[in-house]
């Protein structure tokens, strides 16, 4: 699978690259063969895509690299795990309005803090990525791709995210969202493996100004497309 942009690889950064895609390409294909009955009508379509988003998330990453150690054969970041989860641990809701009053857009990428809740009240803490895919400047609100609307200010809008707060990003914030890090009961548990798509995601990054993210190509993330 031959790129146009591959062009301008040195040679260990096509090895890389090479690793990139099988691996991403394995872990996919393994997730898609888990999907429930009712996407199986969807399949198709995916697996004809998937082979433009693998490349994509391997050259994104080799075009913007991060400060974080990339494991290349296992297509994840590397970076030491905090004793606990780096949500605010106290009221931070006016940094937060301060900085998405200002920063958000259509396509920023934000983290989103996912607690556990009901049945899963042992469940793991985990910061995961999103994209800003609807903004209501009346309203004091954004609406995420995946996790739904939030208030400028952090706090969930729908009964369905209750249990999710919208974070501002930050070093720490963000590294544990690239390096799937989760905890449990205060404790560190073994970190997650990133989906496709997340992956595109965290590939954009900027991590000298993460409110302008590195541009992706315009249909790369809409709803329905990699999820």
């Amino acid at each position: 699978m031959t790129m146009q942009n591959q062009l301008w690889f040195n040679p260990e950064q096509s090895l890389t690259y090479a690793e990139l895609c099988n691996t991403l390409y394995e872990r996919e294909l393994a997730r898609l063969a888990l999907s429930p009955p009712e996407q199986l009508p969807f399949l198709p379509r995916r697996l004809k895509s998937l082979p433009f988003y693998v490349r994509e998330a391997a050259t994104l990453i080799l075009q913007f690299p991060s400060p974080l150690t990339l494991d290349s054969q296992n297509a994840c970041w590397l970076h030491s795990q905090s004793k606990q989860c780096p949500v605010p641990h106290v009221d931070e809701s006016a940094s937060i309005f301060s900085y998405y009053s200002k920063s958000a857009k259509l396509g920023l990428l934000v983290p989103v803090y996912v607690q556990p809740h009901g049945a899963q009240q042992q469940g793991v803490q985990q910061i995961v990525l999103d994209s800003v895919d609807e903004i209501d400047r009346d309203g004091q609100r954004i609406h995420c791709n995946e996790h739904g609307w939030f208030a400028l200010a952090g706090w969930p809008q729908e009964p369905d995210n209750q249990h999710k707060l919208l974070l501002k990003p930050s070093k720490s914030v963000l590294t544990a969202v690239c390096c799937g890090h989760q905890w449990r009961n205060g404790e560190r548990k073994t970190p997650r493996l990133l989906s496709l798509r997340e992956m595109l995601l965290a590939s954009r990054l900027n991590w000298q100004n993460f409110a302008k993210p590195h541009a992706s190509r315009p249909d790369e993330l809409r709803p329905g497309r990699v999820k």
